[in-house]
């Protein structure tokens, strides 16, 4: 008699995805094309760090069911700069119940002519001194660290206001 293997999960993220709530662009389309993959919603839409695609899955063979949003191809408005190959993401608290199930292929197409838009749009910019220092504190804390810590000092406190647009 042949023992069955529980199936094993389908969001098993790493240790460096866990501590940064980040999978790569390649890492994030694997996951959507694993069979047991649900995709429930794709939506464009906005955070406090810009305009994002938002896609929210779930994996059927997974008790307890948990729903997982992953937000990327968009663009980083205190970084002033396209995110084309990384993913963040977080799960999410809603009742999994409620939402349909879309198709596949049509899914993984509409993430791919989301990518190509975002990718046609990322041209290399320079940055302004804003966004500069923005990146830096977000790289040495985190993005809500950075954007509480900028509004909490004021630009002023680091040589720039509000308006400074300069290279």
């Amino acid at each position: 008699m042949t023992e069955r293997r529980p199936h094993q999960p389908c969001f098993t993220f790493t240790e460096r995805e866990k501590l940064y709530d980040r999978v790569s662009h390649d890492r994030f389309m694997a996951l959507v094309m694993q069979p047991d993959v649900d995709i429930h919603e794709i939506q464009e839409s906005s955070n406090s760090f810009g305009e994002y695609l938002f896609v929210t899955m779930s994996c059927r063979t997974e008790q307890p069911k948990k729903l997982y949003t992953f937000w990327g191809l968009g663009y980083h408005e205190h970084r002033e700069r396209w995110i084309a190959d990384s993913w963040q993401w977080y799960e999410s608290q809603r009742k999994q119940e409620a939402l349909p199930v879309l198709v596949k292929e049509a899914a993984y197409r509409q993430i791919t002519e989301r990518e190509a838009f975002v990718r046609a749009n990322a041209t290399p910019s320079n940055p302004s001194p804003r966004a500069r220092l923005y990146e830096l504190l977000a790289d040495l804390t985190d993005e809500d660290g950075a954007l509480s810590e900028m509004d909490d000092l004021g630009w002023t406190l680091f040589g720039l206001d509000e308006t400074d647009d300069e290279a």
